[in-house]
């Protein structure tokens, strides 16, 4: 019985003070002019209406909004990848790329530059593995 008098659970005296109290309140509330509407047991309060998944309705705008900025970067990416210099056009790396992005506030990586240009089909210089 030792472990019932630590869980501080209400003892059938205690029980009885409170509906004592809980029935001079309710005789209270009913003498300043309340009124308690009683309802059955089947009966409940109307439920909030809630969404748990609201991005449910963004999903295919935020994939076109997605692929539209990978086209976009894969136009930048094609004109990047080859240079004009006196002796001819040269291919860049992806890291060289990556480099030219950076500087105009894009971020990515040389492996996402990689990833983009292997999906559009953009033919980059292979000079090892120089990533960033």
């Amino acid at each position: 019985m030792h472990h019932l008098t630590t869980l501080n659970l209400p003892t059938l005296p205690g029980r009885e003070a409170d509906r004592r109290a809980l029935v001079i309140q309710v005789g209270a509330y009913l003498a300043e002019g309340g009124k308690i509407t009683r309802l059955g047991h089947t009966e409940c309060a109307p439920q909030k209406v809630s969404c748990w998944n609201t991005s449910i309705s963004r999903q295919d705008k935020a994939r076109r909004e997605y692929e539209r900025r990978q086209h976009e970067l894969a136009k930048t990416i094609a004109d990047l990848a080859v240079a004009q210099t006196d002796l001819g056009p040269i291919g860049r790396t992806s890291y060289e790329i990556y480099k030219v992005l950076k500087g105009q506030g894009l971020k990515l990586n040389s492996i996402m530059v990689e990833q983009i240009a292997a999906k559009f089909g953009i033919e980059l210089r292979d000079d090892g593995r120089c990533r960033a």
